[in-house]
């Protein structure tokens, strides 16, 4: 038999239970939200990144590009490399060049392996039995040559990548027998090109190049470069085996030179300073190169390579200065160390550098 409860007893207890929930509740929402003592209060300050490395799931982030990646010196070219191409064989209108000339076959290496005897310096020493007379004793040069400052480009430092050449703005891309025009040399200096067309603020300038062959010439865009003008000048002069700086009309110091022997004559060519290393504990060569070393823009004549490398003339100092006004090296001008470095101080990157006979 099911007992029942009276009406009257039942509703004390149900009011009972329904107080006791409720204080429940109450305090239950005091411990989540806190006293007012703890209350959270707003600031200026941004608040450090958590360091907690307890695993919660994140809601998923929103479709967005990802960040891109810091930049890097990788080598990148600027152009496409399906572009046609021409391939520079001699510079436009070369006096001698047929169009059937072939092409000077590339090096193996880059302009930085040195032969065997630079390892030892005398074998850089012919006797005298193998070498020219040397000229009349020459005077320091009282005048300096017709001259105009010349304006120079350096390619940018954030700037490490190929650097396309054309034959006219937006024209047909160059191609050069020894590869690609980099915005930087092998030994990680910048490019550095003279302007033959084209002013500040141009977006297409004309340069001369420092590549093979020698005096070749093309269109680059402006951006990729920094300007600058230049008022030095050397003159080296083979016959008489002398080297003179200058600075616009003045003379700032001269010497008597070692040149080029018969069989690797020093050429007799324009171009301009690209580069300048020092070799003061023989860290870019040895001691058969001095002091200094000043690569030019262009390269010998009679070597298509140099120790598996580019036949760059490069003026530059010597072990043996008593041996000036002499014809023995390889085509490089050498000068005694007090001097290059005279040189190498004063001369920024860019000074032309003028051989005649």
């Amino acid at each position: 038999m099911i007992r029942r409860s009276s009406p009257g007893r039942a509703a004390p207890r149900r009011l009972a239970l329904r107080t006791l929930a409720l204080g429940l509740i109450l305090a239950l929402g005091a411990t989540a939200c806190g006293s007012a003592d703890t209350e959270p209060t707003l600031t200026a300050e941004r608040p450090p990144a958590p360091t907690s490395t307890t695993s919660l799931v994140a809601p998923a982030p929103a479709a967005v590009d990802p960040a891109p990646e810091p930049p890097t010196t990788t080598a990148i070219p600027l152009s496409r490399t399906t572009e046609p191409t021409i391939l520079v064989t001699a510079p436009p209108a070369a006096p001698g060049t047929e169009a059937g000339d072939p092409a000077v076959p590339p090096p193996f290496l880059p302009d930085v392996p040195l032969p065997d005897e630079f390892d030892d310096p005398g074998s850089t020493v012919l006797p005298p039995a193998e070498l020219p007379p040397p000229p009349p004793p020459t005077a320091a040069p009282s005048t300096a040559p017709p001259w105009e400052p010349v304006t120079i480009l350096t390619s940018r430092d954030d700037v490490n990548s190929i650097i396309p050449v054309y034959d006219a703005p937006n024209g047909t891309r160059l191609a050069f027998p020894d590869g690609d025009l980099w915005s930087y040399t092998f030994r990680r200096n910048r490019l550095v090109a003279r302007v033959l067309q084209g002013a500040e603020g141009d977006e297409w300038v004309q340069v001369e190049l420092p590549v093979r062959p020698n005096g070749v010439r093309g269109w680059v865009r402006a951006e990729h470069f920094n300007w600058s003008t230049v008022s030095h000048h050397v003159l080296i002069n083979v016959s008489d085996r002398s080297v003179a700086l200058y600075e616009g009309d003045n003379l700032i110091t001269s010497t008597r030179a070692i040149v080029g022997k018969p069989a690797t004559p020093t050429p007799t060519l324009s171009g301009f300073l690209v580069e300048k290393l020092p070799n003061h504990s023989q860290q870019n060569g040895s001691i058969v190169l001095g002091d200094w070393i000043l690569m030019l823009s262009f390269f010998s004549e009679a070597l298509n390579s140099f120790g598996g490398g580019l036949p760059r003339i490069a003026l530059h100092g010597t072990h043996i200065p008593e041996r000036v006004g002499e014809a023995l090296s390889n085509g490089c001008i050498r000068i005694p160390n007090d001097i290059v470095e005279t040189i190498a101080r004063q001369a920024p990157l860019g000074t032309v550098v003028n051989i005649v006979a």
